[in-house]
């Protein structure tokens, strides 16, 4: 496998474990030296876990290996989604103090149903990996204390739960035009380099330099991907992504964030001039 792709890969997790402040020293050190195997046990190690935000990081590092051909029906599996969608928001009236939870559970799985229907595998396998997450929350558990919901709740937490393992053993990677993974890699060092300053310490003014220009970043990082976006359009939005960052950067509360923002500012001006793209 082209070593800038394990890398862009392992990228991926490292920007899912930054933002939900996991462990990320394993990640940062298979980022610096991307090796399939030592990815392998780290993604074996992570998948089972109870914990949704570990389990996102071994989804993104499941795309590296090789895996077998999909026998789930999807058009069956999305009728099921749909019929759980639909049981759900009848729920959410009488959730009392856990509304919320339900209503966020039955958003993850019409997320993922849409996911898997538009085709987006590692998008469903994370809203699916959420919708567990919720699903064996404390307030849907006391839930359980009312005898009429006890058992619907039972059925719809299994089900939640199968729903989860079917789709994780599709088969999943990413796919990016060759002639653009070198721009992808730089995008996403500067991207890496702005999460980990904004999610070490927020302040105010972080979140409308620091947080508009991840969220823009994310979107470059999407539109690299697809291959009918024209290279222009790309390089137009890391120009305006540069000059966010360069004009905005005195808001930025911190000497060195400052100096980290206005870097990051130039390294995308130069990137969407350069022969990269």
């Amino acid at each position: 496998m082209d070593q800038r792709l394990v890398r862009i890969t392992v990228g991926f997790a490292l920007q899912s474990a930054i933002q939900h402040r996991c462990d990320v020293e394993p990640l940062l050190a298979l980022y610096a030296d991307p090796d399939l195997e030592k990815a392998r046990v780290l993604e074996i190690e992570l998948a089972e876990s109870r914990n949704h935000r570990e389990r996102e990081i071994a989804i993104w590092l499941q795309t590296l290996h090789e895996q077998g051909v999909s026998e789930l029906d999807t058009k069956a599996f999305l009728t099921t989604m749909r019929e759980m969608e639909y049981i759900l928001y009848f729920m959410i009236n009488e959730a009392g103090n856990a509304q919320r939870e339900v209503n966020d559970w039955m958003n993850y799985i019409a997320n993922a149903a849409e996911s898997l229907a538009d085709g987006f595998w590692i998008d469903a396998k994370i809203f699916l990996s959420q919708a567990l997450d919720i699903s064996q929350s404390t307030a849907v558990e006391e839930l359980k204390s009312d005898p009429n919901l006890r058992r619907k709740l039972d059925i719809l937490q299994r089900a939640t739960a199968q729903y989860f393992a079917e789709i994780k053993a599709l088969p999943s990677k990413l796919e990016i035009p060759e002639d653009r993974l070198e721009a992808m890699i730089e995008v996403q060092k500067v991207l890496l380099d702005l999460m980990q300053s904004y999610y070490l310490e927020r302040s105010e003014g972080d979140d409308e330099v620091l947080g508009g220009a991840i969220r823009q970043l994310n979107s470059a990082i999407r539109h690299l991907m697809a291959r009918e976006r024209e290279i222009e359009e790309i390089r137009e939005e890391l120009r305006l992504i540069s000059q966010h960052l360069k004009e905005k950067s005195d808001r930025v509360v911190g000497q060195k964030k400052r100096e980290l923002t206005r870097e990051c500012g130039e390294r995308i001006g130069q990137l969407a001039e350069s022969t990269v793209l």
